[in-house]
């Protein structure tokens, strides 16, 4: 099942994707940027942001993909990467319920709910991000506890801690919960989970300082993505309220819930403590102010996915046991297909209304002249291409974006192209056009400054190479 999910992810985010123009340089490019210049000595480095990425989000994993990308220097190659990472991930989950003592085919159903749950494939087909690498890395953490092999855990918490800071925060809210719990229950503390919160605490102490280091002065870059996330912060105090009131009772916020919980049937409430770092993610999702991590079901829950597994894991033998759970299920024993086929019902809608499935297509004739032009491009060359070409290109030239107004990024400043810059070439496309916040196109803007500077050079479908006329 894990080989068959894998195959077909790569499928979809490589042919019907990213060879249809439906990666973009936010965020594909850039991860493939920031590993080709740290081959160059400039760490991490991405020219939309202008600086590196670890001013951003504290990733230091991508340094080890580093000498993969040297061997496979293709942005194809972090989907590769992403989807063998999840289809890994589906495995694990299955040997984790096996180590929970649940049976063969209980464990490979649950593997299968993994497999097919609306979150992994949200994750799955948003570019590439390494937030990803924290759902194994959760995983094998929790068989190092479960088995006491203490290896296990180290690795797996080592890994989780250096995806990003968001799986950072859910593995402290983890830890101090367990370990209060713990504590209320048997008044000891428990070294575990002591460990796994103070090595929070320090990773995120550690983000916040080499997010600093590398934000050129004032406040650290990844301290600005909570005012940009959470824009009614910086209102008066009763319209910030308002605003989040509105944000909670609202549809996107229903859905988000329904996709975190309806497609494993609540189970995990029925092991709070466990789930509880998985609402808490859940819950930065509903409160932003911001579409891509309101409404949609992105990267934004991938440390929140394993949680909810272990949480499900957990309850299973308690919903055997429990004669309350076994009344209620008898009574509704007749209704249980028809729940079930409404839990896959919910979980499609998901993947299709908020994952980017609905993207998904064969290159068309148009996809195919957008190749013949930037074939024409000469590797090393400065070039100018928009959010939806930049993927293709940033790999084998020094490639630069239009500017990209996003309060979402917290870009301060950028290394931005055409017409900030004069690259060698510019690519201009008629269909896979990018607007500003205010939906101007930048291909119609730049149109009479490019005709001064630039010479066209090749037009095949509305897929135009310009390039810099040569000063006499």
């Amino acid at each position: 099942m894990a080989a068959i999910f894998t195959a077909v992810i790569l499928y979809i985010t490589i042919h019907l994707l990213h060879d249809s123009y439906k990666t973009y340089g936010f965020d594909l490019g850039l991860f493939t940027q920031s590993l080709k210049y740290t081959l160059h000595g400039q760490m991490l480095w991405q020219t939309p942001t202008g600086g590196s990425e670890l001013a951003h989000h504290f990733s230091p994993i991508l340094f080890l993909l580093v000498p993969v990308y040297w061997v496979f220097p293709y942005a194809q190659m972090l989907l590769v990467v992403q989807g063998i990472t999840l289809g890994v991930s589906g495995y694990l989950v299955y040997v984790l319920a096996r180590d929970y003592d649940l049976s063969h085919r209980t464990s490979l159903a649950i593997e299968a709910l993994f497999l097919l749950n609306p979150l992994v494939w949200g994750g799955a087909l948003f570019d590439f991000h390494p937030v990803v690498f924290a759902i194994p890395g959760l995983l094998i953490m929790f068989l190092g506890i479960k088995c006491k092999n203490w290896i296990l855990f180290a690795c797996g918490l080592f890994i989780t801690l250096i995806s990003r800071e968001d799986a950072i925060i859910a593995v402290g809210v983890f830890g101090i919960v367990i370990l209060a719990y713990n504590y209320w229950k048997a008044r000891k503390i428990d070294k575990v989970y002591l460990i796994i919160f103070i090595s929070a605490v320090v990773a995120y102490g550690i983000a916040v300082g080499v997010s600093a280091a590398f934000s050129g002065g004032g406040t650290p870059v990844i301290l600005s993505y909570f005012s940009n996330r959470y824009a009614y912060v910086d209102q008066p105090l009763f319209q910030a309220i308002l605003g989040m009131i509105t944000t909670v009772f609202s549809s996107g916020s229903l859905l988000l819930i329904c996709g975190y919980l309806v497609p494993l049937g609540f189970l995990p409430l029925l092991s709070l403590g466990t789930c509880i770092p998985a609402f808490f993610i859940m819950l930065t999702g509903i409160i932003s102010t911001t579409p891509e991590q309101h409404n949609q079901l992105f990267q934004y829950p991938a440390p929140a996915i394993p949680f909810l597994f272990l949480a499900f894991i957990q309850a299973l033998p308690r919903v055997r046991e429990d004669n309350l759970i076994q009344s209620l299920m008898k009574k509704t024993q007749g209704r249980a297909a028809i729940y079930a086929l409404v839990l896959l019902l919910i979980s499609a809608l998901s993947i299709i209304s908020f994952g980017r499935i609905q993207l998904a297509e064969l290159p068309d004739k148009h996809d195919k002249a957008i190749n013949q032009v930037i074939a024409a491009i000469p590797d090393g060359a400065t070039v100018t291409a928009n959010n939806s070409i930049f993927p293709h290109l940033c790999d084998r030239t020094e490639t630069y974006m239009p500017f990209f107004d996003s309060p979402v990024a917290g870009i301060k400043k950028g290394e931005w192209g055409f017409p900030d810059m004069n690259t060698e070439y510019v690519v201009v496309d008629s269909v896979y056009t990018q607007a500003d916040l205010d939906g101007v196109i930048w291909e119609k803007t730049i149109m009479s400054q490019i005709n001064q500077k630039y010479e066209l050079i090749m037009n095949i479908d509305g897929a135009r190479l310009y390039k810099l006329r040569q000063v006499p």
